[in-house]
């Protein structure tokens, strides 16, 4: 089953999965729809209300759950409460980047934050790395364990944490636990399952900092991505640059996904580490 956006505009994205055409909410999207005659015969449509939560409209009748391939890797896809399918698309670029990382040097432990229904964690395990798969959430992370069993990785070396992202670091650095890898995308707003407040504004910094005392601001690699509009792919390179104090390659992109029109879907925003043990890696993004 494959996945593609046709097209987009008016504040929402048209896409299709397999069979079904469906429109969600893309608040990047101010511009004009460049086919409109193509957002009919729809499968199903997510719209938000006045109090920020939404609910979608089925048209068609929609399997409550259905498989999707992203090269090696499979995942499981289902419609949530909150507009969501159970992955990010704009991430696969990141995905394929992480799976060529293990041709160089995967002998050193990964870690993944905020890590959702894992495809980062897949791409990791494909290419050999041992990963802390880290989220605060109990469903997405049995979800990332059936989309580790539907790629055939669920045997690979990965633990799986259920746990405060910024809790869970401090007690890895007082356990003196040493990371290389570091995969993380931060929302911009979390609300953990004890409570827990996270305010990207006011959080990724510190975060930050204990990820550099995991290792002695050495990292192998950094792959830094979010939606948050304070923080622009320079921005969030700065960030990086100011925290990491090895040589190596920075570099910064805004995250988007080619669509059907030949146009581009703005997507969020990614900002990249790579110490010198990559420096023949050529990386296309």
């Amino acid at each position: 089953m494959n996945y593609k956006v046709l097209d987009s505009g008016d504040f929402e994205k048209l896409e299709q999965i397999g069979e079904f055409k469906i429109i969600r909410p893309s608040l990047s999207s101010a511009y004009k729809k460049t086919n409109p005659e193509i957002w009919r015969d729809i499968s199903a449509h997510y719209t938000k209300n006045e109090k920020g939560s939404g609910s979608w409209r089925y048209i068609k009748n929609i399997p409550e759950s259905f498989e999707v391939n992203f090269g090696d890797l499979s995942a499981k896809l289902k419609f949530t409460p909150f507009g969501h399918i159970g992955i990010f698309p704009e991430q696969e670029k990141n995905w394929n980047l992480i799976s060529k990382f293990g041709s160089i040097k995967n002998d050193f432990e990964v870690i993944n934050l905020f890590a959702y229904s894992g495809m980062s964690t897949l791409a990791a395990l494909n290419s050999g790395y041992s990963i802390c798969h880290v989220d605060s959430s109990k469903g997405m992370i049995s979800w990332a364990k059936e989309n580790a069993t539907l790629s055939g990785l669920i045997e690979n070396k990965v633990r799986w944490i259920e746990d405060d992202v910024l809790k869970f670091l401090k007690r890895e650095v007082k356990r003196e636990k040493k990371y290389k890898g570091f995969i993380l995308d931060p929302p911009t707003f979390g609300r953990g399952s004890k409570g827990e407040i996270w305010k990207i504004e006011n959080d990724l910094i510190p975060l930050l900092e204990e990820l550099m005392l995991l290792c002695n601001s050495a990292p192998e690699f950094v792959i830094l991505s979010c939606h948050s509009s304070g923080f622009s792919p320079m921005t969030l390179s700065r960030i990086l640059e100011s925290m990491i104090k090895i040589e190596g390659k920075h570099f910064y992109k805004e995250l988007f996904i080619n669509e059907k029109t030949g146009k581009k879907l703005p997507s969020g925003f990614c900002a990249y580490f790579l110490s010198n043990t990559f420096k023949s890696l050529e990386v296309h993004l």
